[in-house]
């Protein structure tokens, strides 16, 4: 597609959901930072697969395009190839012009290290596995700034010093000096966030930055990139499957479905999930008094002079049949809580009761029996995939080890499980980096249901699927429950989704409970000023 000599885009502007307008950036090639003409993207395999096709748009500087689509949709292999980050055998025809470098198809490898970073910065989905885990936080931040900036090493830790206050983590100071892991989800995000925009780049590519990030932290974020946008005329490509967020930040919108640009984002219908209230009869899960403490200071005693305390004098119940709903900011303590539920992380003090017995004061013999009755779904599924096993001997393994299925049938339970989540039976054949986020997280939900446990632990479980199979996964997990009498601790940061599924809800601060009761009752009147303010960042809502 060849742009008219009057330098407008010959793109639809098109009807959203609600009124809103779906449209693209028409301006002067004056004003355009980035020019993406028939942008095509192919991989060569026994069974070739067009992700990307014949893609045109403009973005101007200092204005937000969000890039809108399923999972699946093309929207991350868009990002790789601006980002010169596609696979080898990716093959990639048409062109993209960037104000400042000129076209990123013709860059060779040793020339993309200027351009990463400095003219173009990213933030991608999952910042575990873009973090490095051998390194500090800070370090790694230093060596972004230092890489583009000439800076001594002094005046570059001030400057991380500064950003980690501008993406408001705690303890700036003190998170300097810590690893990826000792972070919660939220604040591994905001780590990444501070890396692509240290440098000022020219445009921002902003891949599903907010997914892990509660609703409060989100609505700063977003701010923050508004006020960056506005100081230094940064263009940001943001690809998103939450078409509320993508109202709030996007100036236009382009919408993706298989690879290709269509004119309307998919209708989803919200319909309240949560399972008939459970009688109050003896639960399932009692937590009574549990608190948990992390050394922070030891001296040569070997004694703990100095501890933080992650989880706070928590107790509550759940009952069969129940879905309970747990929310509160990153780092309050919620996948900590879960952590300790399952026996992987030692309780300092309280006990949990699972079916009248203390779980805390199981021997290893005695969990490995247990582990068929609690699973969880994680919140990173890339992290929880082995990257070297196919898809179909993950899902096999739990079913073989606890006899569910034998080597005669295994094939056939995976290929229903396949099929629940609304993944293809070819899908076992394949390893997790080939699929996309929300596609390995079907993964792992259909992993979790292999060994039919009776509790269940969604740990932020749909916060990285886009808003049809994030419906879809509900309504899997609302039928799943009425039919197997399954019970859910369902943890999450959204409470829009809290809202469909949930029967109570308690809400976490700091590793306590500050309030507790009946969802709607909560959430529609809220009695304390903490759950007034996550109702009020909602975008949307």
């Amino acid at each position: 597609m060849d742009y008219p000599k009057n330098g407008a885009h010959p793109l639809p502007v098109v009807s959203s959901p609600k009124g809103f307008t779906f449209g693209f950036m028409i301006a002067t090639p004056a004003e355009n930072c980035l020019i993406v003409n028939r942008l095509s993207v192919r991989f060569e395999a026994a069974q070739p697969f067009e992700a990307v096709q014949e893609l045109s748009f403009a973005l101007a500087a200092g204005k937000t395009l969000a890039l809108i689509g399923q999972s699946g949709s093309g929207k991350s292999v868009t990002s790789l190839a601006l980002m010169g980050l596609l696979p080898a055998n990716a093959r990639i025809s048409g062109s993209i012009q960037l104000q400042g470098v000129g076209a990123l198809t013709a860059l060779r490898p040793q020339d993309w290290p200027a351009v990463r970073g400095k003219a173009v910065g990213m933030v991608f989905q999952e910042p575990m596995t873009a973090l490095n885990p051998v390194k500090t936080c800070g370090y790694q931040l230093i060596e972004s700034i230092r890489a583009h900036q000439d800076l001594s090493t002094k005046a570059a830790r001030r400057l991380a010093l500064q950003w980690f206050e501008k993406v408001k983590l705690p303890d700036p100071i003190r998170l300097l000096r810590r690893y990826p892991h000792q972070l919660s989800g939220g604040q591994k995000q905001r780590v990444m966030i501070a890396m692509a925009m240290c440098n000022h780049p020219t445009l921002l590519i902003a891949d599903e930055p907010t997914t892990a990030l509660d609703v409060t932290v989100q609505k700063e974020i977003i701010q923050l990139m508004k006020s960056l946008q506005q100081e230094y005329g940064t263009a940001i490509l943001f690809i998103t499957h939450d078409l509320a967020l993508a109202r709030t930040l996007a100036d236009d919108y382009l919408v993706l479905e298989k690879g290709k640009m269509v004119t309307a984002f998919p209708q989803v219908k919200e319909i309240n999930m949560a399972p008939t209230p459970a009688l109050k009869e003896t639960p399932l899960l009692s937590v009574q008094d549990l608190a948990i403490r992390y050394p922070e200071k030891i001296n040569w005693l070997g004694k703990t002079v100095k501890s933080f305390t992650a989880v706070d004098r928590v107790s509550f119940d759940l009952y069969p049949g129940e879905t309970l709903g747990l929310v509160g900011e990153s780092g309050c303590g919620k996948s900590t809580l879960s952590r300790s539920i399952l026996g992987l992380q030692p309780a300092t003090e309280g006990h949990i009761y699972f079916e009248g017995q203390d779980i805390t004061q199981f021997t290893t013999a005695q969990w490995r029996r247990l582990r068929k009755d609690i699973q969880i779904v994680f919140q990173d599924p890339y992290a929880s995939l082995n990257q070297r096993i196919r898809v179909g001997d993950s899902l096999a393994e739990p079913l073989l080890v606890h006899g569910i299925a034998n080597a005669k049938t295994v094939d056939k339970y995976v290929d229903e499980l396949l099929e629940k989540v609304k993944l293809p039976a070819a899908a076992r054949h394949k390893y997790p980096h080939e699929f996309s986020g929300g596609q390995r997280q079907r993964i792992c939900i259909a992993r979790a249901l292999a060994v039919q446990p009776r509790l269940i632990i969604c740990d932020e479980s749909v916060s990285a699927l886009d808003v049809t199979i994030q419906e879809q996964i509900l309504e899997l997990l609302a039928t799943l429950q009425q039919q197997m009498q399954l019970t859910y601790l369902f943890i999450t940061h959204d409470l829009t989704v809290v809202k469909r599924i949930s029967n109570r809800i308690i809400v976490m601060e700091k590793g306590k409970i500050v309030e507790q009761g009946a969802t709607q009752q909560v959430l529609e009147h809220p009695v304390q000023a903490y759950t007034q303010r996550l109702l009020a960042a909602i975008p949307g809502l």
